[in-house]
């Protein structure tokens, strides 16, 4: 299985992580379950958070507003992950959602853990190009990915073309990271970062052929 990242542990200088309310109601459910299938509940939970990826990145393009290029990046880089909560909502609607046991609400909690360190460092309205870049590494090498492979993986008996689509995207996904840190990060393995990232994705996606 692939082993996720540890660098939020850095940025908290050794906080201990607790437990919030929402983490507790998360990982209890909530009566909208009732109403939903288990792994709808779980769709809609991965749904939510590619959202505020999008959200975060949508921050970053306007912060980064005087560099035309470097807005750019992150305006696609937002309108990708709408697309991936898009997806993971047409599934869900349309009841084709894929079942693996690994994607809980324990892994969605884990990630919306995490995605709180990211909305504090963009949140920062002196943010350096670097942290912006940091800042996305730390979700980009977190667990959402594999969730959203997995969630989307029915589409394979159903929508062969769309699926085969999702996937070309998901392996390009980190290489477009990659180019834009070498371009614009001025530390150079956020981008090395991001090659490792899209070296294990094309290997994990080529042993599930």
């Amino acid at each position: 299985m692939r082993r996720y990242n540890n660098f939020a542990a850095g940025w908290r200088s050794g906080r201990e992580r607790v437990l919030t309310e929402r983490h507790i109601q998360v990982l209890s459910g909530s009566p909208r379950e009732d109403k939903m299938t288990k792994l709808e509940y779980i769709c809609s939970k991965f749904e939510a958070l590619e959202e505020q990826i999008a959200h975060c990145y949508f921050l970053l393009q306007e912060r980064f507003l005087t560099n035309p290029g470097q807005a750019k990046f992150w305006a696609e880089a937002a309108l990708e992950e709408m697309q991936h909560s898009s997806i993971l909502r047409y599934c869900r609607e349309h009841h084709l959602v894929g079942l693996d046991e690994t994607v809980d609400v324990t892994m969605a909690a884990r990630v919306d853990d995490l995605l709180d360190t990211v909305k504090g460092i963009v949140a920062d309205p002196w943010i350096t190009v670097d942290e912006a870049f940091y800042a996305s590494l730390l979700i980009e090498s977190s667990e959402i990915d594999d969730a959203y492979e997995k969630l989307t993986r029915r589409l394979a008996m159903d929508h062969p073309l769309l699926y085969e689509a999702i996937r070309a995207n998901l392996r390009m996904h980190h290489d477009r990271f990659a180019d834009g840190a070498a371009e614009f990060a001025k530390d150079k393995t956020y981008a090395d970062a991001f090659r490792a990232l899209s070296r294990t994705a094309r290997s994990n996606g080529s042993s599930q052929r």
